[in-house]
């Protein structure tokens, strides 16, 4: 098949018709940031600065504000309220933890948080020497993932995109 010829399985998604392709996508993508129940604005100033410091309260309330904004987007995609609850409630056990790490980063949550969540989270749950090693393991894995997106400079539609998946 020549290269500039689009594959036989992206008419099967269009009806046959190779234009309706594109609005295709461009109004899923569309449905998708409709879905955003807030946006990176509203997550609230500290978020967006990254030079102001947080304290364990405020962070750990952006935290939950981050992960209720994963649920909510999730409930308003395209084909997920049309899920039974049961299946729902699986792919949020699933996937919480990736919609998370893409929320931190859309945000820009500042990288000095990471540390901040790890001592809320040690202070609240006292744990084991090898616990607390795994522990801060995943803190670290977080940051790095949060970096490594905001150096990809994602936009909103590709954030959105990627949350999806």
């Amino acid at each position: 098949m020549p290269p500039n010829q689009p594959n036989p399985s992206h008419y099967a998604l269009t009806n046959g018709d190779p234009l309706n392709g594109q609005c295709y996508l461009s109004g899923y993508i569309s449905l998708l940031l409709r879905a955003e129940p807030y946006p990176a604005s509203r997550y609230g100033n500290q978020c967006m600065q990254s030079g102001n410091i947080m304290g364990i309260e405020n962070i750990c309330e952006l935290a939950a504000r981050l992960l209720f904004s994963a649920v909510e987007w999730a409930r308003n995609i395209p084909f997920f309220p049309d899920l039974q609850i049961t299946d729902q409630v699986s792919l949020l056990r699933l996937t919480w933890s990736e919609l998370f790490v893409l929320n931190a980063a859309q945000c820009s949550m500042p990288l000095h948080v990471a540390p901040l969540l790890a001592a809320a989270g040690l202070h609240a749950s006292p744990m084991s020497a090898d616990r607390v090693v795994a522990f801060m393991d995943h803190i670290r894995f977080f940051q790095e993932q949060v970096e490594k997106l905001k150096a990809l400079q994602v936009d909103s539609a590709e954030y959105s995109c990627a949350k999806a998946i």
